[in-house]
């Protein structure tokens, strides 16, 4: 698809038919949730058939329940298609997408640092933010994620000691 013409809806449907379900989020976004195992074969539906051929971010939401990403894609429509899925907080782990998506690597990275979520297959998911005397199974934008005062992040210590 190679018009700059906005995608419909019908479109997005037809083109992830089987995968989940489709609702329009706004004007210019439409949403595609699907289970975890689905989401590379989405991401490939959305270039083959919809021309989206650019990964705008990866998101994330700690809901506090679940694990949220958003893998919002375009393409020369200008319409922002976004596959949602949800990966579960004790065992939070999915597929890379670098290699279909060759931005995403470094979303995925910074994802993996400050989430812990591990994107298996990724060839690199090393420190990207947080600096290399982090505690390694410590993850500071999750909900539930309270420094200890026995550790030192990152060079420093908690106060007071």
């Amino acid at each position: 698809m190679t018009n700059a013409s906005p995608l419909a809806a019908e479109d997005v449907m037809k083109a992830m038919e089987g995968l989940g379900s489709v609702d329009r989020a706004r004007t210019n976004r439409l949403r595609v949730i699907v289970s975890p195992e689905r989401v590379r074969e989405a991401i490939l539906r959305a270039q083959g058939s919809l021309g989206c051929d650019h990964v705008i971010q990866i998101g994330i939401v700690d809901n506090g329940r679940v694990f949220e990403l958003h893998y919002h894609l375009t393409g020369p429509h200008r319409t922002v298609v976004t596959i949602k899925t949800e990966l579960p907080r004790d065992d939070a782990r999915i597929a890379s997408s670098h290699d279909l998506l060759p931005p995403a690597g470094i979303y995925e990275r910074q994802i993996h640092d400050l989430f812990g979520i591990v994107f298996e297959g990724h060839p690199n998911l090393q420190r990207l933010i947080l600096t290399e005397d982090w505690p390694e199974d410590e993850y500071p934008l999750r909900k539930d994620w309270t420094m200890r005062p026995d550790r030192r992040y990152g060079g420093s210590t908690p106060e007071g000691t």
